[in-house]
């Protein structure tokens, strides 16, 4: 960022950007609890009647499905924690990875169109993914809180030329009285 520069919003998606990994994370957890509370054996079957190395095999089934919940928990968070957006005075920046960092700036000069998408449980649950446009490339802010108070930040900034500090030529410095 350069200096003078204000950063106005920073934010990072919703919990539901990994709704694939939470709902692998419900499935292992009533996988779990199924093989952990041994229904199989209450409705007749006997294929889980064995034990490996004196410890029930439905149980040991249990612990692999926690297991596996804990996994989906852990790449949940993490694929949330590795977004960011940052919408300051002069551009829009989105920032994702761990170890390999890939970083999208879009400076407001570039900006042809802000869009915004919404489902019709987005709209209830108020999220929702812009998609910023400028000809060339397209960005999307995804599942951000608030999406519209997000675009109508942008939209505002539509094509205005950053303020570097300096007084266009041909121009007087303007005097505060």
């Amino acid at each position: 960022m350069h200096a003078g520069e204000q950063t106005l919003l920073v934010t990072r998606p919703t919990r539901l950007i990994a709704l694939r990994f939470w709902s692998a994370m419900l499935l292992a957890l009533i996988l779990a609890g199924v093989f952990g509370f041994h229904i199989p054996r209450f409705l007749g079957s006997t294929a889980l009647n064995y034990t490996v190395v004196g410890i029930d095999f439905g149980l040991i089934l249990a612990g692999f499905f926690l297991f596996l919940a804990l996994l989906a928990f852990f790449a949940a968070e993490l694929k949330r924690k590795t977004i960011r957006y940052i919408i300051t005075d002069n551009k829009i920046i989105r920032e994702d990875g761990i170890l390999n960092k890939n970083t999208q700036m879009i400076p407001y000069t570039q900006l042809e169109r802000v869009d915004l998408h919404q489902s019709f449980a987005q709209r209830i649950m108020k999220i929702g993914t812009i998609v910023v446009d400028t000809g060339d490339d397209k960005l999307s802010i995804d599942m951000v809180r608030h999406p519209a108070k997000v675009q109508e930040l942008l939209s505002n900034r539509l094509g205005r030329r950053a303020w570097d500090g300096q007084t266009p030529p041909g121009q007087q410095p303007q005097v505060k009285r």
